[in-house]
């Protein structure tokens, strides 16, 4: 009977520190990593989380070389604008304490386009491109609220882009004169593997 006791509070015992242990990881936080990216990290089950990301950039210039030789103004501009959203499953493998190490298939997509008028012409470039991954990484709690995760892989992007150009034979008279024009369109299909590592942390809530 004694032994039957022992072994019956040993076990809640167990329950109760694996019940613990999964009310002390967080549910829901927030990630910065590198390549940059901001995203929210998910605790779906014990050994499954979902980390969607998004990472946006928007770049514009603008030269000019005034009224200095010509009476025209000669300058450029451009301006370019990319936004990506990706997401990545960790199934965890394996728990020392703080640390976890898991395995993490991932899959994004990023639109990207630029657009530049000169004098003589006028550009627009377009470019989708598609990314797939597999990485092996680790997750270090150092609190409740804070971690740090680290992760190396292979990826394969598949990219196309499409650019168009429309080029005006500049007449400089006194007179209004005719400016024909031509366009080009060009469309480049890309495809490329690579290794892939990423860090960054968690603030969880």
């Amino acid at each position: 009977m004694r032994h039957t006791v022992l072994v019956l509070c040993g076990a809640v015992a167990l329950l109760a520190a694996r019940s613990a242990r999964a009310q002390d990881m967080p549910r829901i936080g927030i990630t910065m990593g590198y390549p940059a990216a901001v995203g929210v990290m998910w605790n779906a089950a014990g050994r499954l989380a979902l980390r969607p990301e998004v990472t946006l950039q928007g770049t514009s210039t603008d030269s000019s070389l005034g009224d200095i030789i010509l009476p025209v103004n000669i300058g450029s501009t451009s301006d370019s604008f990319q936004v990506g959203v990706g997401v990545s499953a960790l199934i965890y493998l394996s728990r020392w304490d703080a640390l976890r190490t898991y395995v993490s298939p991932r899959f994004s997509y990023s639109h990207a386009s630029t657009s530049g008028t000169t004098v003589a012409s006028s550009s627009e470039t377009t470019s989708k491109s598609y990314f797939t991954s597999g990485s092996f990484g680790a997750e270090y709690l150092f609190a409740r609220h804070f971690g740090v995760f680290g992760e190396i892989g292979v990826g394969y992007t598949s990219t196309t882009t499409t650019a168009s150009t429309t080029s005006t034979v500049v007449i400089i008279s006194p007179l209004p004169p005719t400016l024909p024009s031509a366009t080009t369109r060009t469309e480049n299909h890309l495809k490329t593997w690579s290794t892939r590592s990423g860090v960054g942390v968690i603030f969880y809530f």
